[in-house]
């Protein structure tokens, strides 16, 4: 009698080792910055050569830009969530909050600090400030939306806008496994906070 076998899935394993390198890629930036990180040491950190990084990749700029791109649409996808659940403005930020923060080094999800798209060519920063901005745009009119409702008070949507953006930022800066706060706790720190700020509280 035949086995079944199970197939070989060789799209899947090559998008795992993509996570993978893009992962490790996005960690050492966020710890040594784009000039601190080198190629070999982030093929050694996924027990790839050198030469089979550039498999995966052209250049170091290439590796930040995809690493910025995943950022980018971690975020897209959490707020996609946000404006789709059923609640006030206030739990639309809190939803969102918690989903793009939960997501912070999980495959898919982000791990990197977007502080340089200098070292990129005008192309990709074009590319990326658009999704950025659109982004911003979707945050912004949740936010005027509660005004509009009640729920939110804060004078300056705008600048709650940024505020919001540069909390979520720097996690990977300051965050660590080992630390002594486990993601979930800055989850609901997060939340806490920025509901008090919004709502006046």
């Amino acid at each position: 009698m035949a086995m079944d076998l199970p197939v070989f899935d060789r799209e899947a394993l090559q998008q795992a080792r993509r996570n993978a390198l893009l992962y490790e890629a996005g960690r050492q930036f966020a710890e040594k910055g784009f000039h601190g990180t080198s190629l070999a040491s982030i093929a050694k950190g996924v027990n790839l050569t050198k030469s089979g990084l550039f498999h995966y990749v052209k250049n170091k700029e290439e590796l930040l830009f995809q690493c910025y791109e995943l950022v980018l649409q971690s975020a897209e996808d959490c707020i996609d969530q946000a404006e789709d659940i059923e609640g006030n403005a206030l739990e639309k930020i809190a939803h969102y909050v918690r989903s793009h923060v939960s997501s912070f080094g999980k495959p898919g999800g982000y791990f990197a600090i977007l502080s340089e798209l200098y070292v990129l060519n005008a192309q990709q920063q074009k590319a990326l400030r658009s999704k950025a901005k659109n982004i911003d745009h979707r945050l912004l009119e949740i936010i005027e939306a509660g005004i509009s409702e009640g729920t939110i008070k804060h004078p300056n949507p705008r600048v709650a806008v940024f505020a919001i953006d540069g909390a979520l930022n720097w996690l990977p800066k300051w965050y660590s496994e080992g630390g002594p706060y486990s993601i979930d706790e800055v989850v609901d720190a997060f939340i806490a906070f920025f509901e008090a700020g919004l709502a006046g509280s």
